[in-house]
Parts: C-alpha cells; structure tokens; sequence
C-alpha cells in the first residue's frame, strides 16, 4: 500500500497531554504526529495514525502496578476493508511484538494481532481462543525494586501502535475499543491494579475500572475539493464515559 506522507496539524488549543480520565480507566488516545493526543480523530487515507493505551489510577494510590486487556476493532465495514489497512507494534519501543511502553513492560510478553473479517484483536501472543486469562499485560515493577526509578504518575500511557489506513473504500469508520462490560462486552479487563504504598510489594486490585471507545474517521476527499489535511480531532467534542 502507498503511504502518504502528510504532514498533518493538529487542532489548535488542544493540549500535548490529554487531561486526565475518570479514574480508574483504560482509555484510548489518538495522534498523527506522537505528541498531540485526542479522542478521536479525523485523516485521509494514506495517514499515519498512533494510538496509544493511557491507564488512570486515583491519587491516593502511590503508582500504576499494571493491567491486562485486548485492545479490539470490530465494526461492520471497518478495518483492513480491502485487505490494505497496516499495523506496527514497534512504534512503543521500537519491538515489532510488543506494544509495551517503558517501564510499563515489566515481565516477558509478545503480543499478537489477530485479523479477520472487517476485524482486529491485540492480545497475548498464541491466545486463539480470546481466554480470558490471556491478554495485554502492561505492568511496572515495584517501588523498590525500581528506586527512583518508579513512575509515581496517576496517568500514563502504557501502550503503542500505529495504524495505515487505506483508501480502499469511500468514507469509513475504524471502532477501537477495550471493552469493560459498558463499553462493549463482555469485560475483558481482567486485571487492574495499583500499588497503595512506596513500601508495597505487589499492586492492589482496583474495583469500577473502565475501558474505552475511540474512532478513527477516515475522509476520502471528493475530486476537486480542497482537502483540509489535519483537522484531527473534530469529533473529539463527543462525551466520552
């Protein structure tokens, strides 16, 4: 597939880091230049488009412990329609299996992107049957095992990829989501905890976390028109839980 090399704007105001989500949560963010992150976004075909995986945690927690989830695409008419869409695990840390941002990849995990029919799943490498004891494992050692090296942020983001969208077909949607038992079902987050002190040895499990839905809107320009490269995030207005 070409890939176009757009240089794209991002929506003027809009922060280089996304405000914080209702904690606790999983929530997806989209960008088109790593740096200029929003909830949903607006690209043409050909556009280089990177997603990442943001956990929250409340602050009265001391530090992220870590999460296991999928990461899905499954809408009608959505990804790799026309069998050109691409997607690149390496863009987190330069791993071609493995997503996992630094100091988030805490254990041995490669994952694995299965495809199918308008469809998508990031998960475990070799999980076929979508266990539910499977899945992304993002995760930090423990306080004192990394120093002052822990990451004492109560929002990071722990997971990266970027997507190659094709032009295949006219205007369409791609539905990312990690799905919570609310946002899309059943709950495939099965682990989500957090560690409590600078002295605890293993996370705590957290209760009422939520996953997210984010879109990918890809514009097909009409012949003639001008097309108003970069104008991403135009449907970020829309409430998110």
């Amino acid at each position: 597939m070409q890939k176009l090399a757009l240089g794209l704007v991002a929506v003027a105001g809009l922060a280089t880091v996304a405000a914080a989500r209702p904690d606790p949560k999983l929530s997806l963010q989209f960008s088109t230049d790593n740096a200029t992150w929003v909830d949903d976004i607006n690209v043409t075909p050909g556009t280089p488009v990177f997603v990442q995986v943001v956990m929250s945690i409340p602050d009265a927690n001391y530090g992220i412990s870590g999460a296991r989830y999928n990461v899905i695409s499954n809408n009608a008419g959505g990804w790799d329609n026309g069998g050109d869409d691409q997607i690149d695990l390496s863009a987190a840390k330069g791993s071609a299996t493995d997503g996992r941002i630094g100091g988030f990849d805490f254990g041995g995990q490669t994952q694995q992107v299965f495809e199918a029919a308008n469809s998508l799943r990031i998960d475990a490498k070799g999980d076929t049957g979508n266990s539910v004891n499977a899945g992304i494992s993002t995760s930090q050692n423990t306080p004192g095992a990394l120093g002052t090296n822990f990451n004492t942020n109560k929002v990071a983001a722990v997971y990266k990829f970027r997507v190659v969208l094709s032009g295949n077909t006219a205007t369409r949607d791609i539905t990312f989501m990690i799905r919570d038992g609310v946002n899309g079902t059943p709950d495939e987050i099965t682990s989500f905890k957090a560690y409590e002190t600078s002295g605890s040895t293993s996370g705590t499990q957290l209760s009422g976390e939520l996953g997210d839905v984010g879109n990918i809107h890809i514009e097909v320009p009409a012949p003639g028109a001008l097309a108003l490269v970069g104008i991403g995030g135009l449907a970020a207005a829309r409430r998110r839980r």
